[in-house]
């Protein structure tokens, strides 16, 4: 591929290169302050072709032809694109922070209205399903040593209420002898529209702010609008009522369609000890889903978690535990695939579904949708060095 260059003289060598897969790579920046926005969109526009850049703003895509144009956007910034016309390219697409527009004189039914136009057009879209692949990737600390690493690739079956399906495609696991583990971490992801606060079904008896009675569980805030790409969102801040379980968040709804387009929520985390000398305390877990907005519906672009809790024990001093996850979609087209999808509510462990698949390191190398960042990369490294992966998959 190094010698394939789109000009005249080489019309012939272009028009394969029409027919191969191309990868590109690049770095979305911050406009003014240089720095990597995380986690920002990236799009082939007019295509179900995108991706998502990691924490340090890198991202990898595969293009089907050159040349090509790359679209990057992310919430509270404009957007910017690049056209590619030869393999191998590095973009670096750098967004203009969009301004923030206080928020106006509203009724205070304003927030309400806003939600329940949002529940309904989650409702009438959540059966145009779409249908793909997404990437899961966690990583828990224990003491703020990296002790348990799970990356899957599951088939999805995705809507405008999250994850509709997931059926496991390939997944390894790697642990290290720790106090405390997260094996089935990915639950918050599967159910993110439950814990990001979107009604799963068309009731009026939910505890989701996205619902038909937001006001019944929550005290709404109206904080005013703010600029994703080319829409207008609506930022509506939430928590729940005296005597519920503590629940806070936000949701960002597109003022042009009522798409939920970004939503953020935060649970009181118990765990409970099976031994006396160690207990927990202080946990918390926070959801955050980005949302692709469609003529059909919003899809599920990204979902991160990040669960933490303190660990006491008897004669030690006190730990910190975490848990992030990162869940990108990407392929997604509205044909079905005919595949056998488990539901988010379905009951299924996915060490015991990684342990059905034969653990192949070349294919996690090869993998084009696995953007690490260096500390992502000197973990996996080190769960590699060990051979944690092989022995634990083999035995």
């Amino acid at each position: 591929m190094r010698n394939i260059l789109l000009v005249p003289a080489l019309l012939g060598l272009a028009a394969q290169v029409a027919h191969a897969q191309v990868q590109v790579s690049g770095r979305v920046l911050d406009a003014h302050t240089r720095q990597p926005v995380p986690y920002a969109s990236v799009q082939v526009p007019g295509t179900t072709l995108g991706t998502t850049a990691n924490a340090e703003g890198d991202f990898a895509l595969r293009l089907p032809q050159l040349p090509a144009k790359v679209l990057a956007f992310s919430l509270g910034y404009g957007r910017d694109s690049a056209t590619v016309v030869q393999a191998g390219a590095a973009l670096l697409l750098r967004l203009v922070p969009a301004p923030i527009v206080l928020p106006t004189a509203e009724p205070p039914s304003y927030a309400a209205q806003l939600l329940l136009r949002a529940y309904r057009q989650v409702q009438r879209t959540r059966a145009q399903a779409q249908y793909g692949q997404a990437f899961y990737r966690q990583v828990t600390r224990n003491a703020d040593e990296p002790t348990e690493v799970l990356e899957a690739v599951w088939d999805v079956k995705a809507s405008s209420a999250g994850l509709a399906g997931s059926r496991l495609a390939q997944g390894r696991y790697g642990a290290k002898p720790a106090p405390m583990d997260f094996s089935n971490f990915s639950v918050y992801t599967k159910s993110l529209g439950g814990f990001c606060g979107i009604a799963a079904t068309d009731t009026a008896d939910s505890h989701a702010v996205v619902s038909a009675d937001p006001n019944k569980y929550f005290v709404l805030h109206y904080r005013g609008l703010t600029q994703s790409g080319a829409h207008q969102l609506a930022e509506i801040a939430y928590e729940s009522r005296p005597g519920m379980p503590l629940v806070q968040g936000s949701v960002y709804i597109d003022l042009a369609s009522y798409q939920v387009l970004h939503a953020r929520a935060t649970r009181q985390l118990e765990v409970k000890s099976t031994s006396r000398k160690v207990n927990f305390r202080d946990g918390s877990v926070t959801v955050e889903a980005d949302f692709t907005p469609t003529a059909t519906g919003a899809l599920p672009n990204y979902v991160k978690v990040n669960s933490k809790l303190v660990m006491a024990r008897q004669g030690k001093p006190d730990a910190p535990v975490r848990a992030e996850s990162l869940t990108y979609f990407y392929d997604l087209r509205p044909a079905p695939t005919g595949l056998p999808y488990a539901g988010p509510d379905a009951v299924a462990s996915d060490l015991a579904a990684i342990r059905q698949k034969t653990y192949d390191p070349a294919y996690w190398r090869d993998l084009a949708v696995v953007q690490r960042t260096p500390l992502e990369d000197e973990i996996m490294h080190s769960f590699e060095d060990k051979k944690v992966f092989g022995t634990l998959l083999n035995k």
